[in-house]
């Protein structure tokens, strides 16, 4: 069983997928775990295996601090990035914050990118996005019954989006016609 070279990996990894910091580490991790599980599963001695564990391990930061250094990582460069394609994709803000954080991405690096939208309305093209998918408010079927229970399951549907209750009815008060305008319009800017 071969002892995976870490820093091969990584650049490998890099030129395929875009990633954070603390995604490029989970990564490497992995990798080292599923080495181990294969040298035990071919009976490599267990010494042997921890000693190969605690070399990645030791290997791990010296390998983000070249990636880093030469530019392949830059949190905020993926957070601009992957921000800009949520907004577009129908995402809401707290949703974005949420995937973001997931993504090991610190919350001040969020919190900078999003201050950078806030002059355009980047909720309400979400929001208008959302709904577009999933053909509600302005972009209902023609023949769908407008009452009150479609009303509440639109609105529950765009709260579990993370949109707020101003936006939702900023949106169903919409007309198609609008509402494409203003999709065509927010995503120009």
């Amino acid at each position: 069983m071969k002892y995976p070279d870490l820093q091969e990996y990584a650049m490998a990894y890099l030129a395929r997928y875009s990633n954070t910091e603390k995604g490029l580490i989970r990564v490497l991790k992995a990798k080292l775990r599923r080495w181990a599980a294969k040298a035990e599963q071919g009976g490599i001695d267990q010494s042997e295996i921890d000693e190969g564990l605690r070399q990645g391990l030791q290997q791990i930061p010296q390998i983000i601090a070249k990636v880093k250094k030469i530019g392949i990582i830059d949190d905020h460069t993926f957070t601009e990035y992957k921000i800009n394609s949520l907004i577009r994709s129908g995402r809401s803000q707290k949703v974005i914050q949420n995937k973001l954080l997931q993504k090991g991405v610190a919350f001040d690096v969020i919190q900078s990118v999003l201050d950078q939208y806030q002059d355009i309305d980047t909720e309400l093209l979400a929001a208008l996005v959302y709904a577009r998918k999933r053909r509600l408010g302005p972009f209902r079927r023609v023949d769908r019954e407008v009452g009150d229970e479609l009303k509440q399951k639109e609105q529950s549907s765009f709260a579990r989006g993370g949109f707020s209750f101003v936006m939702v009815d900023k949106v169903l008060s919409m007309e198609q016609a609008e509402a494409e305008e203003t999709i065509q319009r927010l995503r120009s800017l």
